[in-house]
């Protein structure tokens, strides 16, 4: 689906739950079991990765890096086991490696 809509279904029932428009294609998709937040990685127009906070899909935050973000698609986004790095690529073939930390830590 291209419609650029962040959706939580209850597969029990076959209904939305909960909905968001993103402004942009969504092409990828993350659960961030620590902070019970969702991360999208999305393309056009601006190739960035979001956190919604779950389950009200409130957009929390946008992740770019001081120096870099990406130019094309993010195409992939990964969780390390400890839950400490998260590991994204792009259609520009760039790979990002980006360390997590806790609300109110710089």
């Amino acid at each position: 689906m291209k419609d650029g809509i962040l959706r939580v279904w209850d597969i029990n029932r076959e209904t939305i739950i909960q909905s968001a428009a993103t402004d942009s294609q969504i092409c990828s998709l993350l659960w961030l079991p620590k902070t019970s937040k969702v991360m999208t990685g999305q393309g056009l127009p601006g190739n960035q990765m979001k956190i919604w906070k779950y389950p009200t899909l409130i957009n929390s935050s946008e992740l770019y890096g001081k120096y870099f973000s990406h130019k094309g698609r993010v195409l992939d986004i990964a969780l390390s086991p400890d839950q400490s790095r998260l590991f994204s690529v792009a259609a520009d073939g760039i790979a990002c490696l980006w360390k997590c930390h806790e609300s109110g830590e710089s």
